[in-house]
């Protein structure tokens, strides 16, 4: 068999964003309508709802004592959210987590004029390990991942929320968006202690990409007993602990 010809990257597309400036979305892929998800519909933003106030005096508290609060991005693709975060929060810490190679590239190249976001290439676990690409001819924005023993250059390294939290010493994090594509069942099934620190969890569940798996019910099983006010927007959770 001959060996597979290796694929052309498709043309990158310029928008201009207000309050960002220039970002690239790649042709014949769905990063433009994530695009118009994120900054014309509004897909993260909940500033009008009165229980952002709570996040919002959080951020201008930490920002008096001349700290920086943490936003860990989850899922980031191609860093448009990262982007969001960043105009919406601009003395924020933003770290977003990507395990797609293609998708960090562009992140990279999207948020390269923000020294305080940082983009890692790894896919978010509840414990360090190695993880495989289920179908890489999945879309963009749905690749999935799944648990190995392998240690080739097929396999991305896994990163736990505590490790991001140590590597930035912060205490508590701001907000935690989470769109991994089923990855919340094993992120949610331990290691749970970020959780406890966290002011605002962002999450999209997918029993509706991958029924039959339950990927939400290790999620609803950490949240059991945990104080916190709900809003849903679109077809994301936005989770404001009250502690």
């Amino acid at each position: 068999m001959a060996p597979r010809a290796p694929q052309t990257p498709p043309p990158l597309r310029e928008t201009g964003i207000p309050g960002i400036g220039r970002v690239y979305t790649r042709d014949g892929t769905t990063d433009a309508a994530v695009l118009d998800q994120i900054f014309k519909a509004g897909l993260l933003d909940v500033t009008a709802s009165k229980k952002y106030l709570w996040i919002k005096s959080k951020y201008d508290r930490a920002i008096s004592t001349g700290g920086s609060p943490l936003v860990i991005d989850c899922g980031c693709n191609i860093g448009l959210s990262c982007l969001f975060f960043a105009r919406a929060l601009p003395k924020a810490t933003i770290v977003g987590i990507e395990p797609a190679r293609d998708n960090v590239e562009l992140a990279l190249k999207n948020t390269s004029r923000f020294d305080r976001i940082e983009i890692i290439e790894a896919a978010v676990h509840d414990k360090a390990g190695r993880m495989a690409l289920k179908d890489p001819r999945a879309e963009k924005w749905a690749y999935q991942y799944a648990e190995t023993d392998k240690d080739d250059p097929a396999t991305i390294a896994t990163i736990t929320l505590d490790d991001v939290m140590a590597k930035h010493a912060a205490t508590s994090n701001l907000i935690v968006k989470i769109d991994i594509e089923g990855g919340e069942y094993d992120l949610f099934r331990s290691n749970l202690g970020w959780l406890d620190r966290t002011d605002l969890l962002i999450i999209e569940t997918h029993d509706w990409l991958i029924p039959g798996k339950a990927t939400s019910s290790t999620m609803f099983q950490a949240l059991a007993g945990r104080k916190f006010e709900i809003l849903q927007s679109q077809e994301n959770l936005f989770f404001f602990f009250t502690r």
